[in-house]
């Protein structure tokens, strides 16, 4: 039979399940850097013109460096930043940080042949 008491008990234990997921998803916030995807480029290129823009997409709250110079983030946690090349190879260091300092870094390779 269905009780006061029974009644009672099942949404005292789903609110704790609903609290506990919460808290779960939280912590995976504290514990992993954020996420980094570099659409522009994809890959290591070779190009052949001097200026070249770097975009890609983050967490909103997060932290983006290029090459230790930080980059505006709009409020989706799109980037996007044009940086000049010198010639040969150029090594750039993409960050996303958050704010427990916890870090995703790619690297890609541009080779800047005129």
């Amino acid at each position: 039979m269905i009780t006061p008491k029974k009644i009672i008990l099942s949404v005292f234990v789903l609110f704790l399940v609903i609290v506990v997921l919460y808290f779960w998803r939280e912590i995976g916030y504290l514990l992993e850097p954020p996420s980094l995807q570099v659409s522009q480029p994809a890959t290591d290129i070779t190009i052949n013109q001097e200026n070249f823009e770097i975009s890609g997409k983050t967490n909103p709250y997060a932290l983006v460096l290029i090459n230790g110079e930080q980059v505006y983030i709009d409020k989706d946690g799109n980037f996007k930043k044009e940086i000049s090349l010198s010639e040969g190879l150029n090594n750039l260091i993409i960050e996303a940080k958050n704010r427990f300092g916890k870090t995703n870094t790619l690297i890609r390779r541009i080779i800047f042949n005129p």
